[in-house]
Formats: structure tokens, sequence, C-alpha cells
């Protein structure tokens, strides 16, 4: 199928997606301030340019990203409403469950929770002002995450990954990937 083929209204959301997912991601928040909020816009533009340039897991979603770059100069435009991102999502996949093979489907809400981890992942709103007791229940809640990952055989992400993504940010991030429909848990 392509995406072409596909109704206006439900064409637009889907070209959007990429682009409010991660500003999504960014709007959960606010601590880091507007150096926080640059650096994820770029982060963001940086990734949907590079999903189209290097990495594509399918057809359908390579055509996605190439048009939400397409249209980047509306993206400022695209920028009212995220707090409806996950229900976005919801109607759109529900539609495209119909249309599209299931294999292009988790390419695509793949794709999408990239772009959340990666946008997340860009400012390290951790800061080292806090009171040593926030900063001590970040720390172990980083080494027990580590540890855990070591009992289950899996990598774990080193201290810088787990202190970039703030708590707000791991509740979209799980938020989103509920919407989604993928089983993933940022802890």
């Amino acid at each position: 199928m392509s995406l072409n083929a596909l109704p206006d209204d439900i064409r637009q959301s889907i070209i959007k997606l990429p682009y409010r997912v991660g500003l999504f991601i960014s709007a959960s928040d606010q601590s880091g301030g507007s150096d926080s909020d640059a650096a994820e816009m770029a982060a963001l533009a940086n990734v949907v340019t590079y999903y189209v340039e290097d990495y594509c897991k399918s057809e359908f979603a390579q055509s996605v990203m190439l048009e939400t770059l397409r249209y980047k100069n509306d993206w400022p435009s695209w920028q009212v409403d995220v707090q409806t991102v996950p229900a976005d999502c919801k109607k759109v996949f529900d539609v495209l469950t119909d249309q599209l093979e299931m294999k292009d489907i988790i390419a695509f809400k793949n794709n999408l929770l990239e772009i959340a981890i990666a946008v997340a992942m860009a400012y390290r709103e951790f800061d080292d002002s806090d009171p040593w007791i926030e900063r001590f229940k970040i720390y172990l809640a980083a080494l027990v995450g580590r540890i855990k990952a070591m009992i289950k055989g899996e990598v774990s992400k080193s201290f810088d990954q787990m202190l970039n993504i703030s708590r707000e940010e791991k509740a979209a991030i799980n938020k989103l990937a509920g919407a989604l429909g993928i089983e993933y848990v940022v802890g």
C-alpha cells in the first residue's frame, strides 16, 4: 500500500507523526529550559534526516520519513496539541492495520519509538545541583537497572544514557509505547 492511497486526513497524520512523536517527548520535560528545547529540536531534525538518509526498516516507513522531511517548513505549525500524540498514534494504526502488512506496521511503530528515545537522550536534564538525596535516588535507580539487565543477560545502558532521560521523558516514552502497542518500558 502506498502512502498516497490513504485518505488525506490519515495521510497527513502519518506524515506528521515522526516529528510530533519527538516533540511529544521533548515537551514532556520542561526542566532543561530553552537549552534543552534547542538541543532536543536539533536532535529531532537530525533523527528525521538520519532515518531518511541511512536507515530504513521498510519501504512504507521510508516513504513516511521522506514526506516528513519534505514538509520540514511546516514543522512549526505541527507543534500544537502535542498531548494528543498517543491518541493520534492509536487512530493512525487502527487505520493502517487494515491497509498494511504487519511487518510494515511493526517497522513504522519501532521507528517512532526510536525517534522518541533519541530525542529524550539528546539533552541531560539531570542537575548536579539537585539535593543529594534526589541525585542518590537517580544513581541508585540507574545502578539497579544495570544489575537487572546483567541478570537477564541483556546489554545495559551506560549511566550517561540513563541520566539523559528524565523521569518525565521516561513516562512519556512509556505512554507512547503503550499507545503504539509495543511492550517496552523505560525504567
